[in-house]
């Protein structure tokens, strides 16, 4: 296992990058845009100017970002590090945050959170391209959707939950409860098998495709937010963690809280079509009709 030293209060929606073998994700909390060079081995990072918490990112297919945090939803170039503002589709800010999403062409599931994490007032937006609709509801925190065919996984953190549905109809399948922490990012890998970050747990877990637990490995960081698939073969695991809510009594247990990980596995990711940025401007006329 590699130590990337990120140091994050709140590491967050990691996203792996083909054209440049790198891997990005977030500090939702301090607002800065990470990235690690696979090839290079070299970390960096910059901020982002928009109001914290962040939500989540995801590449388009001209190697950009749609960038959701408390400011709304952004268009992020990461080479340039400018930003432009494209919508917000909540239409009540005070109480609801972005929080955990994902990109699928010209699919975006786009998940809302109650801003004090109590309420099961979240849900998870859906766009198709051309309309907006509710895939999935009744979430105090909306976490870590991940597809797999025909399967689509939302973490409902708060309940201690996985909850897979239909991609095609949404149409509810199946619980599978999580007994160690709190279930938070989720990835599929080709055979169906899904990972499962535990915040709270220290581990992240593979459960087959019969969704019955498969093996657990255990992490030096309490927290566990985050993981996707990397490297150029899709063979290693990258796993992000967060620093918040670790007591002094944690972090000698767990001493790289805040920081990442690279585990090689046996098994490989499936591969993320990029959001295609043709539906951009259908987005920003949907919301003003929404």
């Amino acid at each position: 296992m590699k130590i990337v030293r990120s140091d994050c209060q709140l590491g967050e929606s990691p996203i792996y990058d083909t054209k440049n073998n790198s891997i990005y994700w977030l500090d939702l909390n301090l607002a800065f845009l990470h990235k690690y060079d696979l090839r290079k081995k070299n970390h960096s990072k910059f901020k982002i100017n928009v109001n914290t918490p962040l939500g989540s990112i995801f590449k388009t297919n001209k190697g950009r970002f749609i960038l959701s945090s408390d400011s709304g939803i952004h268009l992020l170039n990461p080479s340039s590090k400018k930003i432009y503002f494209l919508t917000d589709l909540r239409e009540d800010k005070l109480s609801l945050t972005y929080n955990d999403g994902i990109a699928d062409g010209r699919n975006l599931y786009i998940g809302l959170s109650h801003r004090k994490e109590k309420k099961p007032i979240g849900f998870f937006y859906f766009f198709d391209g051309k309309s907006i609709n509710i895939s999935a509801s009744n979430f105090p925190v909306a976490n870590g959707p991940s597809i797999f065919k025909n399967l689509i996984a939302y973490s409902n953190s708060a309940l201690k939950r996985i909850e897979i549905y239909s991609k095609k109809n949404n149409q509810f399948k199946k619980n599978i409860k999580i007994r160690t922490g709190y279930p938070d990012g989720t990835c599929f890998d080709t055979k169906g098998g899904l990972w499962i970050a535990h915040w709270g747990g220290g581990q992240i877990s593979r459960y087959s495709k019969d969704f019955k637990r498969d093996f657990s490995i255990k992490l030096p960081a309490k927290n566990i937010t985050s993981l996707c698939f990397a490297g150029l073969k899709r063979d290693y695991l990258f796993i992000t963690s967060a620093k918040v809510d670790t007591s002094k009594k944690d972090l000698l247990k767990y001493p790289n809280s805040g920081d990442s990980f690279i585990v090689k596995t046996e098994f490989k990711g499936i591969s993320i079509k990029d959001f295609n940025e043709k539906y951009i401007k259908k987005l920003r006329l949907l919301h003003h009709q929404h």
